[in-house]
C-alpha cells in the first residue's frame, strides 16, 4: 500500500446512475468506493499501455526491412507440438 504522502486527491463527478452502480459494486465486493475508482483507473491505464504496445508492434511489421522468418521454425514447433 502506498504511503499517504505519495497519494493525490481527485474529485470525480458521476451521474447518479453511475454512482449508484459503483457503490453497488463496492458493497458487493466489500471494498471502498475509492478502491473501485482506483481499480478502474488502473485497468484503463493498463489498457492504454496494451493498446500503445499493440500499435507499436504493428508498426514494426509494416517496416520494409522487417524480417520474422527467423522465428518461423520456433513458432511452428510450438503450434504443431503434440501435448
Amino acid at each position: 500500500m502506498l504511503l499517504a504522502k505519495n497519494r493525490k486527491s481527485l474529485t470525480v463527478r458521476l451521474q447518479d446512475e453511475e454512482y449508484a452502480a459503483a457503490k453497488r459494486v463496492a458493497t458487493k465486493r466489500k471494498m471502498s468506493l475509492n478502491s473501485v475508482v482506483e481499480e478502474g483507473i488502473r485497468m484503463r491505464l493498463a489498457k492504454e499501455e496494451y493498446d500503445e504496445l499493440y500499435e507499436a508492434f504493428g508498426q514494426v511489421g509494416l517496416e520494409d526491412d522487417c524480417d520474422v522468418e527467423f522465428a518461423f521454425h520456433a513458432q511452428a514447433e510450438v503450434v504443431l507440438r503434440d501435448d
